[in-house]
């Protein structure tokens, strides 16, 4: 959903001013919260700091993340809407009112040149009162990066702060207060911040450390994305259920933040009372997806068509990664009228690393497609160097998705990127750059990793509501098993009520969803009428209502079929309709 200033919800979101440069920060990135409210379809009016008071009374929940303070009058008339019945979020900081969220903030333990604001750096969330709806789906100590350090002074803490090495400390990561008719809620780590680092990783200039194990040696002189890798060998893998000697990253870390963020608005939401509108993230209300892509290294016809068997067996689509130069035209042609999509697989292990290889190699494979250039691209062997350069690259060249954030070694396999959801990234001074990225989470099950695999990462999609990437080399697809646990795949996560899409179908449905705008809010004697318009047909979407039952009807005044649905934790109503034009519903 696009963010509109100009819809009267009763969320309003507020990213407070970054401070000077060279001056220390508890948050990084923070317009980056559009970033994650915008996935997950939430419907919010945006507010600048100056705008916020006078939004006060149609506010029911406000959200600031950033480390700077409102001005003084503003924070005065938040303290008294909070006072009289308000909800307010605040994320790596307190806006200037520690005392209102029930903390104090902790000085450095030194006070020097450049060294006047506390702060978190490396550590983990440890959740302490699992039962709350804001965490019930945080499992294990959560990686996070800076943030605002707090202790508790008449707020009550739902999470605590290990250190890097997980160490207990006094430090508080959660942090609720009730004040008057009204609550406040601290996340303390820099959500923001957290996300893009763990998403995208740091800039790739050199070989990354291996992991301990020697499951994941990634000092072997070949640079791609996992050397950028920011997540803990130790704590951040675990082990896999009747594997010995094999743990992979089986927690989405960052879906996992962007989560406790919609979780915290939806239960801040419920305390008020208020109904929010969401446009879910797939169609029929589906619970998550599935995908399968196929890197063509060799293009061996013999193999190709082996694959497209096992495929055509499973009645599912998948895309086809094909390396230059590429299969004969008539195979080519063959994959595409059986309904495959066919992709790019960018070559920098025999080729250079450079943008006008990546160009020429391009126009080799729109020309071997009969002029229909690729829009989606994952890079040989996961290559990759520089931080945000190739997505530039992707850009330019018109690719609109890329897969190439992933594991090239088997101790790498899982969310090793902390996700399993498509996001655009961005570049170091947090321009958004209009490609999606959606993570390779496994090569070929049976070579590249056991198949015990599939279990924790199909049961870590289906909770967090993301998309299974799975990648079978036709190269390998007449290896022992390797067909069969192909089928099998599949079929468990058909079994799960995930559908298979293409990379193609997964992009046009995200940047179509995206377009979908909130036109307009209005809640009165129990009845809730929303307008939203999609200026690209979206069949099937399904809206949810933030309440446990209701009826809908549409603007002509005839019901509309709802459904009763959990997500993120809460009880919702689920609409599925066709969006296109204006449509008006009435709750």
């Amino acid at each position: 959903m696009r963010a509109t200033e100009t819809v009267s919800s009763p969320l309003g979101v507020c990213v407070l001013p970054p401070r000077p440069r060279n001056a220390a920060r508890t948050v990084s990135y923070g317009q980056y919260l559009h970033e994650i409210l915008a996935h997950a379809g939430m419907c919010y009016q945006t507010l600048s700091p100056e705008e916020i008071e006078r939004n006060l009374p149609n506010l029911r929940v406000l959200v600031t993340v950033g480390d700077t303070s409102l001005p003084d009058a503003v924070r005065d008339a938040v303290a008294r809407w909070v006072e009289e019945g308000g909800t307010w979020l605040a994320v790596g900081g307190t806006a200037g009112s520690p005392a209102l969220f029930g903390v104090r903030e902790e000085p450095p333990t030194y006070s020097g040149w450049g060294a006047a604001t506390g702060t978190l750096g490396e550590g983990y969330l440890q959740v302490t009162n699992p039962d709350h709806p804001v965490l019930a789906h945080v499992s294990v100590p959560l990686h996070f990066f800076n943030g605002v350090p707090v202790h508790a002074s008449t707020g009550i803490v739902h999470a605590g702060v290990l250190d890097a090495h997980q160490r207990g400390t006094p430090r508080a990561a959660v942090v609720e207060r009730r004040v008057g008719n009204g609550r406040c809620l601290l996340i303390a780590p820099d959500v923001t911040g957290t996300v893009v680092r763990i998403q995208q990783g740091v800039a790739v200039t050199r070989d990354g450390i291996p992991s301990p194990d020697g499951t994941a040696p990634l000092c072997d002189d070949m640079l791609k994305s996992g050397d950028g890798g920011v997540l803990d060998w130790w704590f951040d893998r675990q082990p896999v259920e009747g594997v010995p000697g094999f743990s992979a990253f089986l927690h989405p870390v960052a879906d996992i933040w962007r989560e406790m963020v919609i979780r915290a608005i939806l239960y801040l939401a419920q305390v008020r009372g208020t109904v929010l509108p969401i446009l879910w993230l797939y169609p029929r209300n589906l619970p998550a997806l599935a995908h399968l892509s196929h890197d063509t290294d060799g293009n061996d016809p013999a193999l190709a068509e082996k694959m497209l068997e096992v495929v055509r067996e499973a009645g599912v689509h998948s895309t086809w990664c094909v390396i230059p130069p590429g299969y004969p035209q008539s195979l080519v042609e063959r994959i595409r009228s059986e309904g495959h999509e066919l992709a790019m697989h960018y070559d920098a292990v025999e080729d250079n690393w450079d943008e006008s290889i990546f160009q020429k190699q391009w126009q080799t494979l729109t020309d071997l497609y009969g002029g229909q250039p690729p829009v989606t691209n994952k890079n040989h062997y996961l290559r990759w160097e520089g931080d945000t350069e190739f997505f530039e690259w992707c850009q330019r060249c018109g690719i609109q998705l890329d897969q190439s954030k992933g594991g090239s070694k088997t101790g790498e396999a899982g969310f090793n990127f902390g996700t399993c959801h498509p996001y655009f990234p961005v570049d170091p001074q947090g321009r958004r750059i209009d490609v999606l990225e959606l993570p390779t989470l496994t090569q070929d099950l049976n070579v590249f990793a056991p198949d015990a695999l599939l279990t924790p990462l199909l049961r870590a999609v289906e909770r967090h509501h993301g998309i299974l990437h799975l990648l079978f080399h036709p190269a390998h697809v007449n290896k022992p098993g390797v067909a069969d646990t192909i089928l099998r795949s599949i079929r468990r996560a058909q079994e799960r009520g995930m559908e298979w899409w293409t990379a193609r179908r997964i992009n046009e449905w995200e940047r179509a969803r995206r377009q979908v705008q909130w036109l307009g809010y209005r809640e009165q004697d129990g009845r809730v009428t929303l307008h939203v318009r999609s200026d690209a047909p979206l069949q099937e979407a399904t809206l949810l209502f933030t309440v446990e039952r209701g009826e809908v009807s549409a603007g002509t005044g005839e019901p509309v079929r709802t459904a009763r649905t959990e997500r993120w934790g809460f009880p919702m109503v689920a609409v599925t309709l066709n969006l296109h034009g204006e449509v008006t519903l009435q709750l």
